[in-house]
C-alpha cells in the first residue's frame, strides 16, 4: 500500500518516542508518561506497520521480540578485534603498567585514567549503521563471534536506534560492552527454574552466557539480562566528531540511549587509580552485580591510539583483579576417586558455598600427604579458596569447631572401584591401583582421555555416555568404539535416530588422525602432548615406535629414564599390543608428521605461556615442533624464545629478567606462515 511522506515521518517519530520512553523506564528508572500512554504509542506503531509493511524496519521497537527461533548461530568477523586485557594483581603491577605507559609517551610526566568496575559478564559487540542497530555479536575468539542480534533485540535497555540524533553519530560504529544478570535477578530466575523442574545456573555469568546463546529469542526475552557499554571498536567516522576522552565517550553513549556503568571516575594519576580500586573493593559485596576487578584505561583517546596494542591486548588498558575469595563451609564426606593411570585421589564434598559467584561443592585434596598436612576430617569446618579464581582448594581447618568424635582419614587398602590391590612407589605421595583397564574406573577415564579434544576429538562422547557404554557392556576398550553401530545406541537412554547417527559419524570421521594425537590418546604415563609429538617426529609410524629400545627413547629430547620406562612397559604389554593392532585393523590411520629444519625456529628452545586468539596451544606446540623447535615447559637461560599469549603469568617476567626474546602471537604466526 502506498504511503505518504507524513506517514513515514510519523513512524520514525513513534520510533523516537517509544525508544525514549523505554530508555527512561528501563535504564533510568524515571518514566515520564503513564503505561497507558506508552501502550497507545506502541499500538499506533503496530497499526501503521500492519498497513504499510515497507515501514516495518529491522530497528523498529516492534521487532524486539517475536522472531522465529534460528536453526544455528552464524559466524561474524569483527571489523576490529575484541582484545583481552592484561591483568594486574597488586600495586607493583599497577606501577609497572604506569611506567610502561610513560616510557612510550615521551615527554609525559603523568597520565589520567578512566576507571570502571570490571563486570563478570559476557562481552558483546553492537554494530550501528547510520544510528540504527545492524548486528550484535559475541566476542568469540576475538576475531570471529556469533550473531546474537535476535537475542540482543529482546533487551529493552539497548536502543535499536540512537535516541538523541540531533547530536549526530558516525556512519558506522562498533560499540563494545558487557551483558550481565544482576545478583537478585539471578536468584529469582533460579528459584523459578527450580519450581519448574528445570536446570539452574551455577552463577550469574553462566546464566548470561546461556541466555545469549538461545536460538529462540522468546527464551532470551524471559531472562533478566542487562547491558553496560564501555568501549569502541571499528568506526567509519564520516562528518561526526568523536569525543577526545574515554570518559566523554561514555557520556556520549548515554545521550545515544546506551546504558553505561554509573560507577565510573577519572583518576589524574596512578595513585588515584589505587584509591579507586580500594573504594570499589569495599563496595564489592553491596553492588547489584558481580565484578572481579577494576578496569583502568588511558583516558585520552588519542594517546590510546599512540600506545596501540599487541596481538592479544591493548597497551593502554589493564584489569586490576581482586584477590581470590575465601569461603567457609563444612566437609560432608571424603571419598576416593580413581584416575586414568590408577592414582587414588581424595575428594572432599562440602555443604554448597558461593565463592566469587561460583557455587563450590567439591575439591580435590591432591594426595594423602596433603590430608596429613591439613589433618582435614569429615564434618570439619574449612576455609576454601578458588586457586587462580578457578580450582577450589582447602586452605585451612578450623580446629576450634571440630567434632570431638571426629576421626583421622585413613588410607584405603583396596581400590574403591575394583577392590584391587594398591601400591605406593618410594618417594611418591600417590597410591595407585595396579589393575589397569580391568579396573572399571580406569577403563572409563582412559576412554574419556582417548576421545578428548587433543586426542581423537570425538564430539558428543561425554563422560556420561562413555560410562553408559561401559556399563551396558558395549565398550571395554578404545577399539570397541569403532565397532559401535547405530542400533547399539538407539537402545540407550537419551538417544534418538539423529543423535545416534551423529555420534556414529563422529566416531568414523575420527579414524583419520595424526600420529602425535594417536600416541597421546593411548594415555601412557608421563606422555603428554609434547612428548607424543616428539615420539611421532622421531619414529614416524607405529611399527617403528613398537620396536624402539629404551636407549632409542632416551635419545629423544624431553624423554628421561622415568618416561622411557613407562613407554617401554606399555609397548611390551600383550594387551596393549593387541589393542594397537586392533585399532589399525579397524581403519585408524595415523598420519606422519614432517619436520622442517630450514627456518628461524629450527633447533631453538621455545617456551609457550598464556592463551591465544587464533590458534590453540596444542596446535601451536605441534607447529613449532614441526619446524624443528624444542618446546619445553620452563624458562631458563637456555631458552631462545618465549611465545607469550593472553595472561602470560610469571614466565613472562622471568624471560624479561633473563633477556630472552619475546614473541607475540602475531610474531609467531608470521614465522609459522613464512
Amino acid at each position: 500500500m502506498q504511503y505518504s511522506p507524513e506517514i513515514k515521518e510519523r513512524v520514525l517519530e513513534l520510533h523516537r518516542l517509544i525508544n525514549l520512553h523505554s530508555h527512561n523506564y528501563h535504564s533510568l528508572d524515571a518514566p515520564e508518561i503513564l503505561d497507558q500512554e506508552y501502550d497507545a504509542l506502541f499500538n499506533e506503531l503496530l497499526d501503521l506497520e500492519s498497513k504499510y509493511e515497507e515501514l516495518r524496519y529491522s530497528y523498529s521497537p516492534s521487532q524486539r521480540v517475536g522472531a522465529k527461533p534460528l536453526e544455528g548461530f552464524q559466524k561474524v568477523e569483527h571489523l576490529a578485534p575484541m582484545l583481552s586485557l592484561d591483568n594486574a594483581f597488586n600495586n607493583e603491577d599497577m606501577l609497572d603498567f604506569n611506567k610502561r605507559i610513560l616510557d612510550r609517551l615521551l615527554g609525559e610526566e603523568h597520565v589520567s585514567y578512566s576507571c570502571e568496575p570490571k563486570l563478570d559478564g559476557i562481552a558483546v559487540n553492537l554494530s550501528y549503521r547510520k544510528g540504527n542497530l545492524e548486528i550484535a555479536t559475541t566476542r568469540g575468539d576475538g576475531k570471529v563471534g556469533e550473531d546474537i542480534t535476535h537475542n540482543i533485540k529482546t533487551l529493552n535497555s539497548i536502543p535499536l536506534s540512537f535516541l538523541d540524533k540531533e547530536i549526530g553519530f558516525p556512519e558506522f560504529i562498533e560499540i563494545r560492552g558487557e551483558a550481565f544478570i544482576a545478583k537478585e535477578d539471578f536468584l529469582s530466575a533460579n528459584k523459578l527454574a527450580e519450581k519448574a523442574g528445570e536446570k539452574t545456573f551455577a552463577n550469574p555469568r553462566n546464566a548470561a552466557a546461556g541466555s545469549l546463546r538461545q536460538l529462540d529469542p522468546s527464551v532470551a526475552a524471559s531472562r533478566p539480562l542487562n547491558f553496560f557499554a564501555h568501549g569502541i571498536g571499528y568506526i567509519e567516522i564520516g562528518d561526526f566528531q568523536l569525543p577526545h576522552t574515554q570518559s566523554d565517550l561514555l557520556k556520549l553513549y548515554n545521550l545515544w540511549g546506551l546504558p553505561v556503568n554509573p560507577i565510573t571516575a577519572v583518576a589524574s594519576n596512578i595513585e588515584e587509580c589505587q584509591d579507586f580500586f580500594q573504594n570499589i573493593s569495599s563496595q564489592r559485596n553491596t553492588l547489584p552485580y558481580e565484578i572481579d576487578g577494576v578496569v583502568f584505561k588511558v583516558n585520552d583517546l588519542s594517546k590510546q591510539r599512540t600506545l596501540g596494542q599487541v596481538s592479544r591486548a591493548p597497551r593502554w588498558a589493564i584489569a586490576r583483579k581482586f584477590p581470590a575469595e575465601v569461603g567457609t563451609t563444612v566437609v560432608k564426606n571424603i571419598s576416593f576417586q580413581v584416575g586414568r593411570v590408577g592414582s587414588i585421589t581424595p575428594v572432599a564434598e562440602f555443604e554448597p558455598v558461593n565463592i566469587g559467584g561460583v557455587v563450590v561443592t567439591h575439591a580435590s585434596i591432591h594426595n594423602f600427604d596433603e590430608i596429613k598436612r591439613l589433618d582435614v576430617r569429615e564434618k570439619d569446618t574449612v576455609s576454601i579458596k578458588r586457586a587462580g579464581d578457578v580450582i577450589p582448594q582447602i586452605i585451612s581447618v578450623d580446629n576450634s569447631k571440630r567434632d570431638k568424635n571426629s576421626k583421622k582419614i585413613e588410607l584405603p587398602t583396596r581400590c574403591p572401584s575394583c577392590d584391587g590391590s594398591l601400591t605406593k612407589q618410594e618417594g611418591e605421595a600417590i597410591l595407585r591401583c595396579v589393575a589397569g583397564l580391568d579396573c572399571p574406573a580406569q577403563k572409563i577415564e582412559s576412554l574419556i582421555h582417548f576421545v578428548s579434544r587433543n586426542a581423537f576429538n570425538i564430539d558428543g562422547l561425554g563422560e556420561r555416555i562413555i560410562a553408559l557404554l561401559v556399563q551396558k557392556g558395549l565398550v571395554s576398550n578404545s577399539a570397541d568404539l569403532f565397532r559401535l553401530k547405530k542400533e547399539d545406541l538407539l537402545n540407550l537412554e537419551g538417544f534418538a535416530e539423529k543423535s545416534a547417527t551423529n555420534l556414529i559419524n563422529a566416531i568414523q570421521h575420527s579414524r583419520d588422525t595424526t600420529f602425535p594425537r594417536f600416541i597421546y590418546s593411548l594415555g601412557i604415563r608421563e606422555v603428554g602432548e609434547a612428548t607424543a609429538l616428539n615420539l611421532a617426529l622421531n619414529f614416524k609410524d607405529i611399527s617403528n615406535l613398537m620396536t624402539a629400545s629404551q636407549e632409542d627413547l632416551l635419545d629423544i629430547n624431553d624423554i628421561g629414564p622415568v618416561a622411557s620406562k613407562f613407554i617401554k612397559e606399555f609397548l611390551l604389554d600383550k594387551k596393549n599390543i593387541n589393542l594397537l593392532e586392533d585399532l589399525i585393523n579397524l581403519g585408524v590411520k595415523p598420519k606422519a608428521v614432517e619436520v622442517k629444519n630450514d627456518n628461524a625456529l629450527s633447533s631453538k628452545s621455545v617456551v609457550i605461556t598464556g592463551s591465544f586468539n587464533n590458534i590453540a596451544r596444542s596446535q601451536l606446540k605441534e607447529e613449532l615442533i614441526r619446524l624443528g623447535a624444542r618446546v619445553t615447559s620452563s624458562v631458563s637461560a637456555k631458552t631462545d624464545f618465549l611465545v607469550a599469549g593472553d595472561k602470560p603469568g610469571s614466565k613472562l617476567s622471568k624471560a624479561n629478567d633473563l633477556g630472552i626474546q619475546i614473541l607475540e602471537e602475531e610474531d609467531v604466526l608470521s614465522l609459522l606462515n613464512s
